[in-house]
Formats: C-alpha cells, structure tokens, sequence
C-alpha cells in the first residue's frame, strides 16, 4: 500500500513544459506525491495504481476528452477534480461544472491562482468531520465516506451531492436557500438553478423510500431546501 505523507495529485495535460512547471512549482509549495499524466491512458493507469486525492485535469487531451474521465471518476468517487482548459467559452465552464468539477481555471493561468485553488478544494475536501454520521430518520449519511446508508443499500455520493448534502446537514433541520446553496457549491451566486433541481432529483433517489414524495430532503417552497433528522 502507498505511504502518503500528504494528498497525491494527478496533473494530467499533454504540454510537458506545463507538467514540469508544475511539478516543481507544486513541489515546492509543500506537495511532495505528484504523479504526472500526458494522455487519459496514462491518467487511468495512475488512478488505478495510486490512491490520488486530487486530479488537475485537461480537457483537450491526444487520445480523449478530460471531460470523460471527469464523468468515469464521478460515477465512482467525490475526488476533487480541477480542470485546467484553453476553452473559455461560458459553454465550456457550465458543461465542467455540470460534470462536477470542483473549479475551472482557463489557461494561461498564474501557478499561484491555481496554488490557491488546490488550497481552498483540498480545504473544503478534506474537513474535520470524519466519522460523522447524520441520522436522517431512516437514512444514514456517513460524512467520511460519502455515502447514503437506507436498510442494506449503500449509495455513494457524486462530489456535488456531497457538497450539498454536507451544507445541508450543517443546518439540520433548518432551510437552505437556494442561493445560500449555489454560492457555497459551484461559488457563484446564480445561474446553476436547473442544475441544482437536478442534483436535488438525485439525491432523493439515494436519501428517501418515496422520492416522489420527499420525506428526508424537502423543499421549502418560495424559500429552499430543508433535510431533515436527528439533532
């Protein structure tokens, strides 16, 4: 088993001046488990032989899009995921988003801005709440692992419903606003309304017995979103 000393990260581009630039820049911050990919086979090679904390990741890579593997980390894992891309069209940013990335930074970039953005995501990724449950009346939400327990069935959670979820049961019992819940979860104060209904969706499907009638995650109609449990 890997003996990490502090949170591996994958940067996965194809320019190798950029992954050497970072490589030594990281290293010098503070980051000593760096593991470099030029191409999504070399990405998923490390992914499957490193226990990898955070993905830099490409979009425009020799053999794929970065953005599949966003989606093949996604279905498995809330990873923190970073993209770094030369396409800067509101287009690009809203479909890395609405895969789940963490942030979106365009290329070229400032290696301090991105220092920066590692810090906060890591930060956010990495808090003290590990072995904390939250009783939903019937439904288990195991912070450390980012599942959803009901019965014998376990759901894990995407990086964005984990987001949500954790603000959430921050204020148990408690509405959320809707854009309370934008502005912690993508960092923006508006434009992510549909998308946020659709992880709401999702998340029912994982949290209640009847998602159609919500018991555990319900809408506060004209004001946001309540979960409901134990205190």
């Amino acid at each position: 088993m890997e003996n990490k000393k502090g949170p591996v990260i994958l940067i996965v581009d194809d320019e190798k001046s950029l992954l050497d630039h970072l490589d030594r820049y990281l290293r010098g911050a503070g980051y000593d488990s760096i593991k470099t990919a030029s191409n999504l086979a070399q990405a998923k090679y490390q992914l499957a032989h490193h226990s990898v904390d955070l993905i830099i990741l490409d979009l425009m890579l020799p053999d794929g899009s970065g953005m599949d593997l966003l989606k093949s980390v996604r279905q498995r894992s809330h990873m923190p995921v970073i993209i770094l891309s030369a396409l800067d069209g509101i287009d690009d940013r809203r479909e890395g988003f609405e895969s789940e990335a963490d942030d979106y930074i365009v290329k070229p970039f400032l290696a301090e801005d991105l220092l920066w953005r590692i810090e906060a995501v890591l930060r956010r990724s990495f808090r003290e709440e590990k072995g904390k449950l939250v009783d939903l009346n019937g439904a288990l939400f195991d912070l450390s692992k980012g599942t959803i327990t009901r019965g014998n069935n376990e759901e894990k959670l995407t990086a964005k419903q984990f987001k949500i979820l954790s603000l959430l049961a921050d204020n148990l019992n408690h509405i959320v606003s809707i854009d309370q819940i934008i502005e912690s979860v993508w960092e923006e104060t508006f434009g992510y309304e549909n998308t946020l209904i659709t992880h709401i969706y999702r998340l029912r499907e994982k949290l209640e017995d009847d998602p159609s009638n919500p018991k555990r995650l319900v809408t506060v109609k004209g004001l946001g979103y309540k979960l409901v449990g134990k205190s």
